[in-house]
């Protein structure tokens, strides 16, 4: 069907399905990443790599939540295999939407995509042999009705997210190692009147919550928001923001430090050219100087004992601020942290 607004597109590419096989793709994806600019942690005593993801190729599904903000309440669940049995160890986050996927009924392309699509959202999973193993899609200019949205309107969301499988403490990390391969299929940009430049965007980002995991702590709970800007349709590379996360009266927000090194502390190639990107990285040292900044900014006053602190949970996906419609294809998405074998995360 022809989008009834003029578009102008930032970057494209054919589905994962017509890619070179995933285990070819392997073999060369150390060409497509840099590590950070930081070393990982040498120690001498024995380690244990923990997988702090649970079904990180996303199989089992997803427990869709309501679109309205202020707390989690399920309204179904999207099974890839259309059988009922998945037992989801994903949320799917579509806050602010007017549509939602919990209504979104399941279908199977001839390639063996199968798909869940609302009309303005929808998730695609792919055969084990493709190059992919999701794909999220949000059109913005169908959320807003062909208007751009007002300084303080929320907008709409679509993250995949869950709590982490353990929480070691900082202090008895060696590294914390994120791998994600990853690319911007489709970003285009609608015609609609109030657009500007500065506000509306698409972004892409991956988040974890730094947080204060010690009962016996002043400061138990609290946390700062770590991220890494995959995609920002303002930015072939998007610059750090380290910033207070603030909403409005239609658009709460946590109020938490949010500390996002620049995209350039992870890869040198943009999102934008619709390439496979492959990031490889010890966020160890990021996370400390993430926590240091919000020490320095007031933040997580409580406590400034880099011990009470630990990787709590993490979300990933879309924000669309404006008319923009995008569409990102994730694989081989893990987060392992190796620690010291004397040491047991703990709560």
């Amino acid at each position: 069907m022809t989008h009834p607004h003029r578009f102008f597109r930032f970057g494209s590419g054919s589905p994962a399905t017509t890619q070179m096989p995933r285990r070819t793709f392997l073999a060369t994806a150390s060409m497509s990443g840099i590590a950070c600019l930081a070393g990982k942690a040498v120690g001498e005593n024995a380690a244990q790599t923990l997988s702090l993801i649970d079904d990180p190729h996303f199989r089992r599904g997803f427990r869709v939540w309501s679109p309205v903000p202020g707390k989690h309440v399920a309204e179904g669940i999207l099974c890839p295999t259309g059988d009922g049995t998945c037992r989801p160890a994903w949320g799917l986050a579509q806050w602010h939407s007017r549509f939602t996927l919990g209504e979104a009924k399941r279908t199977v392309r001839q390639d063996g995509v199968v798909r869940f699509d609302d009309g303005a959202k929808f998730i695609e999973w792919f055969p084990e042999a493709a190059n992919a193993d999701v794909a999220l899609g949000l059109d913005g200019t169908k959320e807003y009705r062909g208007r751009s949205p007002s300084i303080g309107d929320p907008w709409p969301h679509l993250l995949v997210e869950q709590p982490l499988l353990a929480h070691p403490r900082l202090p008895t990390l060696r590294n914390l190692s994120f791998h994600l391969r990853y690319r911007v299929r489709e970003a285009d940009r609608a015609d609609c009147p109030g657009y500007d430049p500065k506000r509306h965007t698409a972004q892409l980002m991956f988040y974890v919550t730094i947080q204060n995991r010690n009962r016996r702590s002043p400061g138990f709970g609290d946390y700062y928001w770590f991220g890494i800007p995959l995609y920002d349709a303002r930015y072939r590379l998007p610059p750090p923001h380290l910033a207070k996360d603030v909403g409005s009266d239609r658009k709460p927000a946590t109020g938490k430090f949010i500390f996002k090194p620049g995209a350039a502390r992870f890869t040198t190639r943009s999102a934008h050219d619709g390439a496979w990107i492959t990031l490889d990285c010890d966020l160890l040292p990021l996370v400390v100087e993430g926590l240091e900044a919000a020490w320095d900014r007031g933040y997580l006053r409580d406590s400034h004992d880099r011990a009470d602190y630990a990787p709590g949970g993490m979300n990933m996906g879309w924000e669309i601020t404006g008319c923009l419609r995008a569409v990102a294809e994730l694989a081989d998405f893990n987060l392992t942290a190796e620690v010291d074998q004397a040491e047991t995360p703990r709560d």
